[in-house]
Parts: structure tokens; sequence; C-alpha cells
């Protein structure tokens, strides 16, 4: 999934805002993401971009403000999904029937389903399309993921920030053993692990602790707008990360 990311100062707007949580917005910041969809092809991605600054109040209709009939989200509630549809769905009978065109789940409005920023979740295009997500860029010292699965779980998460980059080394994560990321690539999964690996043999032995992809050193790199599967190894794993533009 290529993902074309522009943030823009917005100078006007530059208020501090502080939250008991000690995130701290040094400015508000403004921006979009274009992520390019093919229709039929499930992407597992991420909101990047914040409504109101807040990081609470992100629905699927703030996030997708231009949707195409047949779009479908699933959202993981840690046992299945949760399929939101963007579709007609009629009313009465005859004379008096009506059409509505929204978010549904089933045949129940679900517009305001939460998207906010640290979850992943599916998206299912219903036509050739291009996603332009708008909003504000959450930033700070410690921008707080709550979203994170108790151990041996698995959750969707995404990074809060709109950041790319290694997961330890840029986006502020400290693993605990056994903590698994799996990333979709489009047909399967690229699986790392934070894990002990052994190298030589008898007095000569050493061990490292660190990301693998199997036995070969690497970390998982996200991008904007992505999600990914994540199996915590420890119950009191978080991620808190930092996150500064520059104006």
């Amino acid at each position: 999934m290529r993902t074309k990311a522009l943030i823009m100062s917005a100078a006007a707007l530059a208020v501090g805002i502080a939250t008991s949580n000690a995130q701290v917005y040094s400015q508000n910041i403004v921006g979009y993401t274009s992520i390019p969809q093919t229709s039929g092809n499930y992407n597992l991605m991420a909101n990047p971009l914040d409504y109101d600054g807040t990081g609470t109040n992100n629905t699927i209709a703030t996030v997708f403000t231009s949707p195409h009939t047949n779009d479908t989200v699933l959202i993981y509630n840690g046992t299945g999904y949760n399929l939101i549809e963007y579709k007609v769905v009629s009313s009465g009978h005859g004379t008096s029937e009506t059409y509505s065109t929204n978010w549904y789940n089933g045949n129940t409005v679900a517009s305001t389903t939460s998207l906010n920023p640290g979850t992943g979740f599916w998206f299912l295009p219903g036509a050739n399309e291009t996603n332009v997500i708008v909003g504000q860029v959450l930033q700070g010292t410690n921008l707080v993921n709550s979203g994170f699965p108790p151990a041996n779980t698995y959750g969707l998460l995404s990074s809060i920030a709109p950041e790319s980059g290694g997961i330890t080394t840029t986006l502020n994560y400290s693993p605990t053993t056994n903590d698994t990321v799996l990333e979709y690539n489009g047909t399967g999964y690229n699986l790392y692990e934070y894990k002990v690996v052994s190298s030589g043999h008898g007095t000569s032995e050493t061990y490292s602790t660190n990301w693998y992809n199997g036995n070969t050193l690497s970390q998982p790199v996200v991008s904007v707008g992505q999600g990914f599967w994540f199996l915590a190894g420890n119950e009191n794993t978080n991620w808190s990360e930092n996150f500064v533009v520059n104006p």
C-alpha cells in the first residue's frame, strides 16, 4: 500500500494544548494522507490524523468523507469483526418507500463508529479509489497508544502519529520478549518477533535479544496509514511515542 502524506503548519492556530495524560501539543498542524485503493483488495490500514486534536472523536464518517458505495470497514473486536458497509438501505413500501445511503452495520446506521489514531482496521474498497484523510497531527512528547491487547492476545494497532519508520528506532516502542508483529503484504504476512537468538556453541555461545524475521535481524517498519497485527508478549506492554513537527 502506497501512502502519500503532507503536513502543513497552521500558524494561526498555534495554541498549546495539555491533557491529563501528559500528551502535549505544541502547535495545531493540519495535513492529509492520500491512500490509493484497488477494488476487491483488502488493505490493513489506519487513520493517521485526528479530527479535532483530542485523539478521541474520530468516526468512520470523519475519516472517510467521500466514500464509494460498497466500501467496507472491518473492525476487530477481540474475537471477530464488526462489519461496517457504505450502502443503500430502503425503508417503507410502495409509493412511501425511501432510500438512504450511509455507513451501516447490517441495517443499523453506524456512521459514528470510532476510528481513532493508534488502531488498525481492514478496508475493502467498493471501487478503484483514493482515500484522502484530512485532519490534525497528534504530536507531543508522550503520545500514549492505549489500544494494546492483553498478553497473548492479538489486536490491530498503528502508530498514533503520522510518522513512518522502524517501530523501535523511529516510533519509540520499547519491546518485551515474545512481542510479535504481523504486517500484511497483500497476500500474507511478514512476521517479526522480539526474541532471544543464540549463536556459536559451547563456551563461545552468545545470545542476542532483538527483533527478528525468522532468524534474520530485522525490525518491523511501519508506514503512515498502515495497520498491523500485534501480539503482546507482556501484559504491561505500552507504547508512548514522541513526535513533534517543527514549523
